[in-house]
């Protein structure tokens, strides 16, 4: 509960009611998770003139967990840049709030106080942390700062029903949609920093975006009814969940075709990952129905790449393994190397589709 008239900033300012409305107000206007949190942390640095507020989230990955740092605010600085991922182990106010559940404080040799306050998602699982660093006592503001946590978690969960496929819980066509732009503007700034020789070697790590498709589902339906074939759905999206990493985004483009965002990695990894999925599906012995295959064309993400392009080659890639067999990974690349596929246009043609 946001407690106003007690309010103070650690400056001794009052913090006025409308002040706090109008930064409800400009939260709650945000259609995305990034916005939301982008302008929690400024709101929050305006209000209190903290020395540092900043939002994290848990990032399990092969080598163990990590927190991602996703938002940050600073004094006279504003919105600066962050993504950056620790291991946990690495940040003992974050492990010690996400293993206890509660509210952890530090007090660093620099003379900050760092409070960590973890944000529970479905099922009372910690889904993000926000953080605020003052160099006075954090108490003059906590119930600010909890009532603002608390709207972010509330938020949180509204964001993820709007964001998700109703049936299997993945993200939906929309979202995908909105990311895509952003993960290829990620795949630009990847390119900045690694060196051009090693990016045109097929070790070079980049995003990857494949398509997944279910085959033969319309005769799952068919046979066994609508009802098996949403079961069907359910395990797919759950192993999907269980082979693929965290950080992997993972979509429901529509009906039984998947869309997965792999993190960036290297050709080979790609492969593998696809592999490992289609050969678990391949083994997983479905109720009534048995055994499911899928079919899988995935493609490198690139500097300069456009959307639609692809989601293009992804596609061209995953209907190349469908009519030649099925229950295979193809990567379009490969396949354009081979000569089964087309290259893409040159610069300066333009393809309609």
């Amino acid at each position: 509960m946001i407690r106003t008239p007690q309010a103070t900033s650690p400056q001794g300012n009052r913090i006025d009611l409308q002040s706090v409305m109008e930064s409800v107000v400009r939260i709650t206007e945000q259609r995305s998770r990034e916005n939301l949190e982008h302008c929690l942390v400024t709101t929050l640095l305006e209000l209190t003139s903290l020395h540092r507020v900043a939002i994290s989230r848990p990032l399990m990955r092969p080598d163990g967990l990590h927190v991602e740092t996703v938002a940050v605010a600073e004094l006279g600085k504003g919105l600066v840049n962050s993504n950056e991922v620790t291991p946990l182990d690495q940040d003992h106010l974050v492990a010690q709030a996400w293993a206890l559940g509660e509210e952890a404080r530090m007090a660093g040799a620099d003379g900050l106080v760092r409070l960590c306050l973890p944000i529970s998602g479905q099922g009372e699982e910690v889904s993000a942390f926000l953080s605020i660093e003052t160099s006075t006592n954090p108490d003059t503001v906590l119930d600010l700062v909890r009532g603002f946590a608390a709207i972010y978690r509330n938020f949180l969960a509204i964001l993820r029903e709007a964001e998700r496929d109703t049936l299997t819980g993945l993200k939906n066509r929309k979202t995908f949609d909105e990311k895509i732009g952003r993960i290829i503007a990620q795949s630009q700034t990847l390119a900045q920093i690694v060196p051009v020789e090693r990016r045109q070697h097929e070790d070079g790590e980049q995003h990857w975006l494949g398509m997944l498709d279910i085959d033969h589902f319309k005769r799952v339906n068919d046979t066994f009814g609508h009802v098996f074939g949403d079961e069907v759905l359910l395990l797919f999206s759950a192993l999907m969940r269980k082979v693929f990493r965290s950080d992997d985004l993972l979509f429901r483009f529509g009906g039984e075709e998947f869309v997965v965002v792999l993190a960036p990695t290297s050709a080979l990894h790609a492969q593998q990952a696809f592999e490992r999925f289609r050969t678990a599906v391949e083994g997983f012995s479905f109720p009534q129905v048995g055994r499911v295959t899928v079919s899988i064309g995935f493609v490198a993400i690139k500097h300069g790449d456009i959307a639609s392009a692809v989601i293009g080659q992804a596609d061209e890639a995953l209907y190349w393994a469908k009519r030649n067999g099925r229950n295979q990974v193809c990567l379009y690349e490969d396949l354009v190397r081979a000569g089964h596929l087309k290259a893409p246009t040159e610069e300066g043609e333009m393809e309609l589709f």
